[in-house]
């Protein structure tokens, strides 16, 4: 059902950085099978281990690498303003869920947590990079404004080299937020 789901989400996002849904079908097995556009490329996270902004020890800021990652984050937003112009809230935007081709394309992919803005009912994405909301709690509500804070996470690992929160787990993670 989840990947029904994703493939229904995904494939009303049509936008040059989101990657397009090419079919969705049942297998004679009674299983889904969703077809997506091929990348050949890789991950931003991968591409920021290879091009840091700042080395370790060296406090020299290289702005080739922080010019080719700001261009990148550019279009991670134009994918998200189209998403939330839809209805649309990411709620797991990180280098991870961005993929970078081989000429300069960017998509940002992993719709599968995708949601109406609202209510958080539940804790979902990924909590090194969570914002508050996405913790849930009383009053919580998942809004466009939750992907502008996870883009925020984005650029602080660009700039420092790791995620904002390095809690390793989800009951340290919740504390953390909460009390800051």
């Amino acid at each position: 059902e989840s990947l029904v789901a994703e493939a229904w989400r995904t494939g009303r996002l049509e936008h040059p950085n989101i990657l397009p849904v090419y079919s969705l079908r049942l297998l004679p097995s009674g299983q889904p099978e969703l077809v997506m556009k091929r990348i050949e490329g890789r991950s931003w996270s991968d591409d920021l281990r290879e091009h840091p902004v700042f080395v370790d020890g060296e406090a020299t800021l290289r702005k080739d690498a922080l010019n080719r990652h700001l261009l990148v984050l550019g279009q991670v937003c134009h994918a998200l303003h189209f998403a939330h112009a839809r209805g649309l809230v990411h709620r797991d935007v990180k280098p991870d869920n961005v993929m970078l081709g081989g000429f300069g394309e960017v998509y940002l992919v992993d719709w599968g947590i995708a949601t109406a803005p609202g209510p958080a009912r539940a804790l979902a994405g990924t909590p090194a990079y969570a914002a508050p909301e996405m913790l849930g709690g009383e009053g919580a509500t998942v809004s466009e404004r939750t992907d502008v804070y996870l883009l925020g996470a984005a650029l602080f690992e660009v700039l420092s080299g790791r995620p904002p929160h390095l809690k390793p787990t989800t009951a340290e993670m919740v504390a953390s937020i909460t009390t800051s």
